[in-house]
């Protein structure tokens, strides 16, 4: 038996869609130029090396998504991932989108533990502003500031 002919124990390539025809990487060297395994794997590390820069591209754009969703209700957007240790994955649906469920679920739980960094003005104290007794804008033509030489001089014009 020769080797074109098939022993019915292997499908050919044609008979059978699943197996795959046999690859230029396969076949023998057969003359000079053609590509070697060298060339292959060569191709194959740059491909990886542009998908990593791919990903990376996406997760600095992921990553700035959430830094802006946060900034609406934090000083300083990156201290969710900074101050609140929160990994990106974990801020992530299922498709690889920002889930804006939890990334609120992550600001609640870092304002509750640390409020001051909240954009929003704290209501503890209240509004601390000039007294009932201060200025009001008509009067400022008529009320001298006072400078360093009439107070140093002891004049009271002010």
């Amino acid at each position: 038996m020769n080797e074109t002919e098939n022993t019915g124990d292997q499908p050919l390539p044609e008979q059978n869609p699943a197996m795959p025809a046999e690859s230029p990487s396969d076949a023998p060297i057969a003359a000079e130029g053609t590509p070697g395994p060298e060339v292959d794997r060569r191709e194959l590390e740059e491909a990886h090396s542009r998908l990593d820069a791919a990903n990376k591209r996406i997760d600095a754009m992921l990553r700035r998504e959430v830094e802006r969703q946060a900034g609406e209700r934090l000083v300083c957007g990156a201290d969710l991932f900074d101050l609140g240790k929160q990994e990106l994955s974990a801020l992530l649906n299922e498709s690889g989108c920002v889930d804006d469920a939890k990334v609120g679920t992550a600001l609640d739980a870092l304002l509750k533990a640390r409020p001051y960094l909240s954009s929003a003005p704290s209501t503890i104290w209240g509004v601390i502003g000039p007294g009932p007794g201060s200025i009001s804008s008509d009067d400022e033509d008529s009320y001298d500031t006072p400078d360093w030489n009439s107070a140093l001089s002891g004049r009271r014009d002010y």
